[in-house]
């Protein structure tokens, strides 16, 4: 295998698995392999003023039943599946009563806007320059079908918190109780 490797081969079990599995310290619950466990090679790394080199190895590893697989308990508390509207400013995601709604990039930029301040009216101009960063013209109707596109997608009970005042802009205004 020299000065020959391949990312991502198959490595067969044996003496280069166990030893490989001396140096890993999996998280507490989850079962280590075993000396006769496949593995796939990810990289080989050189060791500086040594003339060698280490193999990182990778190992399928499955969470016990009792522990949740990484980031699954974080996010069923983050992302309940309840009634209202969520965004996740982290993840730029936003979930309708449990069920995600795609949004493209300037969608949940409009409506992170908004909804950060709410009951404010902004005017279309103001948007622009806010939300989309530029100055183009006043009258555009860009901010009024991302309005558009973003009520459709929210669905009625959620698109109506996005108001329009006739003849000044927009605003957020969640419903009250």
């Amino acid at each position: 295998m020299a000065g020959r490797v391949q990312i991502g081969a198959q490595l067969l079990g044996g003496a280069e698995a166990r030893d490989a599995v001396d140096f890993a310290l999996p998280e507490p619950g989850y079962p280590v392999p075993g000396p006769k466990a496949d593995g796939t090679l990810l990289a080989v790394v050189p060791i500086p003023g040594t003339g060698t080199s280490m193999a990182i190895v990778g190992y399928p590893v499955t969470a016990p039943a009792s522990v949740p697989a990484s980031g699954e308990a974080d996010e069923a508390e983050r992302h309940p599946l309840r009634p209202g509207l969520l965004l996740d400013h982290d993840q730029r995601r936003v979930w309708v009563d449990g069920t995600e709604v795609a949004l493209t990039f300037q969608e949940f930029e409009l409506l992170a806007f908004l909804s950060a301040h709410p009951s404010t009216v902004f005017s279309r101009s103001d948007l622009v320059t806010r939300v989309w960063q530029r100055d183009f013209s006043a009258d555009s109707r860009t901010v009024d079908v991302h309005v558009s596109r973003l009520r459709h997608k929210l669905g009625p009970a959620y698109g109506r918190f996005l108001v329009t005042e006739y003849r000044v802009g927009y605003q957020f205004r969640p419903a009250v109780g």
